[in-house]
């Protein structure tokens, strides 16, 4: 029998090389001298327009492509996030028609500070339909990150953070690879 794939959802993984010491110095200066900005975080801190140029050529130099053309005039928007004990993200998407894909790279990730959760793109109801297993009929999937991983997603793909178990802060910086119109 053939077997097809339909609509399937990458998500794409990878070690950086950038120096996570001079990042945490970064994001704790960028934290000090920038407000709080409240979107999808529970708890920490989020800051907006976090901009290094290192960190932007890093991420251009790593953005999966399936067509080079997509990808030849876009910037970089950052923002940081650090997150404490009982801190998390809540379920959102990064969704707009000029965002090419999403990430999120880890600075800093002690033990059991909160896995990123990914959800299923097709919805609840292919949940409740199926008596039989599709997919192993998951509903989410988390990924459990490492200090110096960079994740790219779709920027439509519903994700969160699971609090933060760690008396240690998380740190992460988020991106959207925008298009330039």
């Amino acid at each position: 029998m053939e077997t097809l794939t339909f609509f399937p959802t990458i998500v794409w993984s990878t070690q950086c090389s950038l120096d996570n010491e001079k990042y945490f110095k970064l994001v704790k200066d960028f934290q000090q001298k920038t407000d709080i900005s409240y979107s999808s975080n529970e708890g920490g801190y989020q800051g907006y327009e976090f901009n290094d140029q290192e960190f932007n050529d890093e991420v251009a130099n790593l953005v999966p492509t399936l067509k080079e053309d997509d990808f030849n005039s876009f910037n970089i928007y950052a923002w940081v996030n650090v997150n404490g004990k009982g801190h998390s993200n809540n379920k959102h998407s990064h969704f707009t028609s000029d965002i090419l894909i999403s990430g999120v790279y880890y600075v800093k990730v002690p033990e059991d500070s909160g896995n990123i959760r990914f959800y299923d793109p097709r919805g609840e109801l292919i949940h409740k339909t199926l008596d039989w297993e599709y997919y192993h009929n998951y509903q989410y999937h988390y990924i459990k990150p490492k200090e110096g991983q960079m994740i790219f997603f779709p920027c439509w793909l519903e994700h969160d953070v699971e609090p933060s178990q760690s008396d240690d802060e998380r740190v992460s910086i988020a991106f959207n690879v925008r298009r330039i119109k």
